[in-house]
């Protein structure tokens, strides 16, 4: 039988017959005219049935108060039950309710056939069914003279959850009740589910919600009309808007940029698109990526966008492609005055935000007094770019410096790519080599110092950006000034706190000291054993010019710490000179080799002068008549030019 069909009289009188039958079997007394050992619940119990049975009460008490406007002159009262038969609820005259009180018809009583016989609610429990009973049909003499309808009540997974039922003087039956209750049932089963899924809509929505604002990505949607329904906390931070976004058309932000209508129209979205927005007090770039919302039919409702702060998108730019300082101030060896000095003067530059001018010969360490610099500042949490001036082409360091937009020069990336001065914004950049940045090069570098913004090759549009300068050089600038291959004005925006890193022959008590530093990291990356230098070593590489700094000292230790089978490195095993194992030979040869160091060095600083004998003398240390002396002494070939 349909739990939503009248059930038709013979099909009726089978099941009442059939109940009869269970009552006559369970014992049940059908003289009774009230069970005093029905089973009931006290208040506390009956209070927890209520709130077990919360959702399908609050619903049929709804529904059944509607039917009750309809029979309430009739003098009909409804209950609702549990699937137990436990009665929860009653609507009805106050009189016959206090009436039914005397047949234990209220609240907390148990209604199955055991307790009652047969009655409509007990033989709707036993059979799942609607069920309508009338007068003398009953098996108890209590329930004669009454009729009463009852059906029952499923979820939306199909499973008994309880009965309602109407009841009133036998004289008043009608087939039609029955059909008001079924009626009745079916609209509470689908109240019920509009319900359940009303509240798991809610609770998606709020997971929803949650998630919005859980993430750390700006999140808006925007119907479509191009009106902002939804803002998360972290987009409204990156926007900075004074106001409330959300009812507001999508233009006040991105204005005359229309991306987004042609996302809307064409249901095509886009990923990591840079646009900039109209903020309260300035333009805000944004790394923005559109998702096209569908309905069911396959047309475009509206759209999610997905969006960040570009800084912090070039922050991690910047971490992957290891835009970062590695060095401290710990990192910087040497227990010589003058490094001591130098870094000193580095400690106090960290402490500011002016431009630092490190100054020094190739191989001495410049980059790594830039990074220890970054390292102890207040911007040592942002990006450190390091550009190189003389290992950039000519023709591509302006892209690289300023960046450049899409079609701003054949070849040029599609979407354009931002320069390595946006991409330090809020850092360090170390403009290393900077001697040998172009002329027409320094001027755009010395507009963005003097304006603090940057603008790509082939946008109008200036970006505001902050970042410190560090630039370093070989080149003596000042004399690059005098000679007009770098502009004064540059010069001095640059020289406002001059670090000269000193060479490494100028500092022979670090050499060795540096030398072991270096010997121990290579041991731990060539994973070889404990290595030392002999006596010999030491005193060569005190002896030794180096030419090349640190960078060639770091060279010469590496090779040495390769090629040694022991765990002495010789002198022969530098590479610097071919020089006898044999100690006594050593010592006879230190004259020669002494003097074949100076030849070396002053050859070198001849040539690095320009053949500038004054120029060379002075860097030197030694007067012009000296340094002729010695160039005859040891046959060095110079070009003579008036001095």
């Amino acid at each position: 039988m349909s739990t939503h069909t009248i059930p038709d009289s013979d099909t009726l009188h089978r099941e009442i017959l059939a109940s009869h039958e269970r009552c006559r079997q369970y014992g049940v007394d059908p003289l009774i005219t009230c069970n005093f050992e029905q089973v009931h619940l006290n208040s506390e119990a009956l209070t927890l049935r209520r709130k077990q049975n919360k959702d399908f009460l609050e619903v049929a008490t709804g529904q059944l108060q509607e039917l009750y406007q309809v029979i309430a002159t009739a003098g009909f009262v409804a209950s609702i039950t549990d699937n137990e038969g436990y009665i929860l609820h009653t609507i009805g005259d106050p009189l016959i309710l206090e009436k039914l009180a005397t047949g234990n018809g209220i609240p907390g009583y148990r209604w199955t056939e055991k307790d009652v016989g047969t009655s409509a609610i007990g033989m709707a429990l036993a059979s799942e069914t609607p069920i309508q009973i009338n007068d003398e049909e009953h098996f108890c003499k209590r329930g004669y003279g009454h009729t009463c309808s009852a059906s029952p009540v499923f979820d939306d997974e199909k499973r008994f959850i309880g009965i309602i039922a109407i009841s009133g003087e036998a004289s008043k039956v009608h087939p039609h009740t029955l059909g008001m209750v079924i009626t009745a049932a079916s609209a509470i089963e689908n109240q019920i589910r509009i319900t359940k899924t009303s509240k798991e809509l809610l609770l998606r929505n709020n997971y929803m919600n949650a998630i919005l604002e859980s993430i750390d990505s700006g999140v808006m949607a925007v119907d479509r009309n191009g009106i902002i329904t939804q803002l998360n906390s972290h987009g409204k931070k990156i926007l900075k808007w004074d106001e409330d976004l959300e009812g507001k058309p999508l233009s006040t932000l991105f204005g005359p940029q229309n991306d987004w209508k042609q996302a809307m129209y064409n249901g095509f979205g886009y990923i990591d698109r840079e646009i900039f927005i109209k903020g309260t007090h300035k333009e805000v770039p944004l790394i923005i990526t559109a998702k096209p919302i569908f309905d069911s039919e396959r047309q475009v409702q509206g759209i999610i966008f997905v969006f960040h702060e570009i800084k912090r998108i070039r922050r991690l730019v910047n971490k992957m492609a290891g835009s970062q300082a590695r060095f401290t101030f710990e990192d910087i060896m040497g227990v010589s005055l003058k490094i001591q000095e130098s870094k000193k003067l580095a400690i106090l530059a960290a402490a500011g935000n002016s431009n630092v001018l490190i100054l020094g010969e190739t191989g001495t360490g410049k980059e790594l007094f830039a990074q220890a610099i970054h390292n102890q500042s207040k911007r040592k949490h942002n990006p450190f770019v390091a550009i190189n001036c003389g290992a950039i082409p000519r023709e591509l360091l302006e892209s690289e410096l300023f960046g450049y937009i899409e079609g701003a020069f054949t070849g040029a990336k599609r979407g354009g790519r931002p320069g390595k001065l946006e991409l330090a914004s809020g850092g360090t950049v170390l403009l290393d080599e900077i001697g040998d940045m172009p002329i027409d090069m320094q001027i755009k570098l010395l507009r963005v110092l003097q304006t603090g913004e940057v603008s790509r090759i082939g946008q109008h549009k200036p970006i505001l950006i902050n970042f410190r300068i560090i630039a370093a050089t070989h080149f003596n600038l000042k004399q690059e000034v005098a000679n007009r291959n770098f502009r004064e004005d540059l010069f001095y925006r640059l020289n406002v706190l001059p670090i000269i890193i000193p060479p490494l022959r100028e500092r022979p008590d670090d050499i060795v000291l540096l030398a072991k530093h270096i010997l121990n990291r290579c041991c731990q990356v060539l994973n070889k054993p404990e290595v030392s230098f002999s006596s010999e070593s030491e005193q060569i590489l005190e002896s030794y010019h180096w030419p090349g700094n640190v960078r060639e000292l770091e060279n010469v230790v590496e090779r040495a710490v390769n090629l040694v089978n022991g765990n002495v490195i010789e002198p022969e095993l530098f590479g610097i000179l071919t020089l006898r194992k044999n100690r006594t030979a050593f010592r006879e040869h230190r004259e020669a080799l002494l003097d074949e160091v100076e030849r070396q060095t002053i050859t070198e600083i001849i040539q690095e002068m320009g053949f500038n004998i004054s120029r060379a003398s002075k860097v030197l240390g030694i007067t012009r008549s000296t340094l002729y002396k010695k160039i005859k002494k040891h046959n060095i070939s110079i070009c003579r030019q008036s001095v």
